[in-house]
């Protein structure tokens, strides 16, 4: 049974002895002193329910002993009631309550009364002791909780690097294969599906990444000038090529006037609108998809300031039932088994679409759906308008899109690194294998290391115009390595190559030394994009 510990305070035994007896009880422990020191060492050893003081006491009176007790944050509430031998007058009661007590109780005691009050404040020290277990019990769940979720997204990005690690290699050699051989329709076909399910996969990867940031309240967002008309350019180029493919007709619908430069993440707002838009096109076999945008001005950040852009999406698709519509935004939430197997996915976009949508001050519901017939989303975001002396910022050209595709047809730009010697680090054959193959016909020397030391040993032995370090290996990681080879002297360009899609990552990366940084899986134009502008400099 728990017990609630009373303190007796008085100069004479007999009345400590008295009153112990008169409050002996199997829920109650009681600790005397015979002054005010001894009371005070008591007190910083327990934790009281209840203290009865002597008034008047040798040395240290009752009064100045609460007001000491009073005085040290921890113990001010501590109830007391004081006991006095002292006729009942106003001015003591005054006086008591002045320094701190709850009741004042005049001698001779009257034992039913003193019982019964006491018990009242028993009972209140039981309950505080049992919400104070509660609350210790709820911050030990929520430790437990948080240590959770930390082990989870710690693995989920380290998922993320074993899964993208692989599939960097398999999707840069099927681009190999698709830019070197002048393949067959069969062939050609063989290599769009490797690179048309490797992107997929991709995407499912940022998925699974996004929605344990959302879960640990760690979403990543940007704030960079962009102007909105691009992106609705890049959406509509990019789905149209999917639309036509299911015969679909695509139409965008914008007011003339439209504001173009906003202040916001440009990255996020892309994400979202091509996973509404692009499920219209999922979800539809036939008909058309209408995107119609809107915007009127925002108020909340000063007039003229912001704008509520809203963004409905309309198709002519499978539509929902009113229960298919209760679950859509839940994690994992798809339709039902059968949507799943007819169309894919894993049920996470719209969740995910909608807690960015939110953290960017705007929002995305269903506005309306029929099965069999369509439905209808509204897409609504609150975006600050860029000022005219704001200097527009890079987009983040060094990080790979999570909405690849397969690669296209469009011809590159020739490169020519002749006479530069390039240092390629990673612990993966194929990896390095896959560097040299999108590095040949550049011109370029290219040297190989399989892990940190070694490239230290290469820097050490001779002169590299650049070097392409991947971030995770075995023994010395690429940021150590980088760390050292800065120490040794090395003034040229390193870019990271690192599997880890999580901004963290990379700013470690570029706090080691690193000039740039490329997710894999990387293009053979990204990466000579990247090596072409930091060789020129």
């Amino acid at each position: 049974m728990l017990k609630t510990k009373i303190l007796i305070v008085d100069d004479l035994k007999e009345n400590i002895d008295a009153l112990s007896l008169l409050l002996n009880n199997d829920n109650v422990e009681t600790h005397t002193a015979m002054n005010a020191d001894q009371a005070l060492e008591l007190i910083t050893l327990h934790e009281f329910g209840l203290a009865l003081l002597d008034v008047q006491m040798p040395g240290t009176s009752g009064f100045e002993l609460a007001k000491l007790i009073r005085s040290v944050k921890r113990f001010r509430s501590l109830p007391i009631i004081f006991v006095t031998a002292h006729r009942e007058d106003s001015s003591l009661i005054f006086e008591g309550y002045s320094s701190g007590a709850v009741d004042v109780l005049f001698k001779p005691l009257d034992a039913n009364i003193v019982r019964a009050k006491v018990q009242m404040f028993v009972e209140l020290a039981q309950q505080k002791a049992l919400l104070q277990s509660h609350v210790r019990e709820l911050e030990r769940l929520r430790i437990e909780a948080d240590a959770a979720n930390i082990a989870k997204s710690q693995f989920l990005a380290n998922m993320s690097h074993e899964i993208r690690t692989p599939l960097a290699a398999v999707m840069g050699f099927a681009e190999l294969i698709a830019r070197n051989q002048p393949a067959s329709d069969e062939n050609r076909e063989l290599v769009s599906g490797i690179e048309r399910n490797g992107a997929l996969l991709l995407r499912l990867i940022d998925d699974i990444l996004d929605l344990s940031k959302i879960e640990a309240n760690r979403l990543e967002l940007e704030r960079t000038e962009f102007d909105f008309a691009e992106i609705l350019h890049d959406i509509q180029t990019t789905l149209s090529f999917r639309a036509k493919e299911k015969g679909l007709f695509l139409d965008f619908k914008r007011p003339a006037g439209f504001p173009h430069s906003f202040m916001s993440d440009p990255t996020r707002i892309k994400q979202i609108l091509l996973n509404i838009i692009g499920n219209a096109i999922k979800f539809t076999a036939s008909g058309r998809v209408e995107v119609q945008i809107q915007s009127a001005p925002d108020g909340s950040m000063g007039a003229g300031s912001a704008d509520r852009i809203q963004v409905q999406v309309t198709d002519q698709g499978v539509g929902l039932t009113h229960e298919q519509a209760e679950r859509l935004f839940k994690p994992f939430g798809q339709a039902d088994a059968s949507t799943r197997r007819q169309f894919g996915g894993s049920g996470l976009g719209l969740m995910i679409s909608r807690q960015i949508a939110r953290a960017l001050g705007g929002d995305i519901r269903l506005v309306s759906s029929q099965a069999g017939t369509g439905s209808t989303f509204l897409v609504e975001l609150r975006l600050e308008r860029a000022g005219a002396t704001t200097t527009r910022a890079e987009p983040p050209a060094d990080q790979a899109s999570t909405t690849a595709g397969p690669a296209t047809n469009k011809p590159e730009e020739p490169v020519n690194f002749t006479g530069k010697h390039i240092l390629a680090v990673d612990d993966s054959p194929d990896n390095l294998t896959l560097v040299s193959l999108f590095l040949k016909g550049s011109g370029a020397e290219v040297s190989f290391a399989e892990n940190g030391l070694k490239a230290i040993g290469e820097v050490r032995s001779r002169n590299f115009d650049l070097i392409l370090m991947d971030v995770q290996m075995p023994g010395m990681d690429g940021n150590e390595a980088t760390e050292e080879i800065r120490r040794l002297g090395y003034r040229g360009p390193i870019v990271a190559l690192t599997a880890h899609a999580i901004r963290a990552e990379q700013e470690k990366c570029r706090k080691a030394g690193c000039n740039a940084v490329l997710t894999k899986p990387v293009t053979r134009a990204a990466l000579l994009n990247k090596i072409g502008s930091h060789l020129s400099r």
